[in-house]
């Protein structure tokens, strides 16, 4: 990825996780860190991608007994919810990384892409995910 796509696709996902902080904020019970807001914050972020014509696909990754939601644009992760990662990724508001550096950790480790948010919602709902993660309707 070229430092100016970068800095473009940097700045519309810091944008998508002060939007996700601030749903996380109002929600019944807040998370502070994202934890289980990768699906709902990854389809904003592709569909703010998409509206300035930036390419990106939805990735799907399954760690055993949990499953992780992210953006890839140009063979680098766009992740704005690896906060709930632990310690390493506290202080980084958005994690981006090529996905052969990031793949190393089974977060990043793709199962499944995903065409568009609306595909999302639907793979959700016929794998059964939590309502309460269900990506949000376009």
């Amino acid at each position: 990825m070229n430092r100016e796509l970068r800095h473009r696709v940097q700045a519309i996902a810091l944008g998508v996780r002060k939007w996700a902080e601030d749903q996380d904020a109002n929600s019944t019970w807040p998370t502070h860190d994202l934890g289980c807001w990768c699906a709902i914050a990854s389809a904003e972020l592709h569909r703010r991608l998409a509206l300035v014509n930036i390419p990106a696909e939805i990735h799907i990754s399954s760690t055993g007994l949990m499953s992780h939601v992210y953006v890839v644009v140009e063979d680098h992760v766009v992740d704005v919810t690896a906060t709930q990662f632990g310690q390493n990724f506290r202080d980084k508001k958005v994690f981006i990384s090529h996905l052969k550096e990031a793949e190393v950790l089974a977060y990043w480790q793709s199962e499944d892409i995903i065409a568009d948010s609306k595909e999302l919602r639907l793979h959700q709902e016929r794998t059964g995910w939590p309502k309460s993660q269900i990506a949000l309707p376009a």
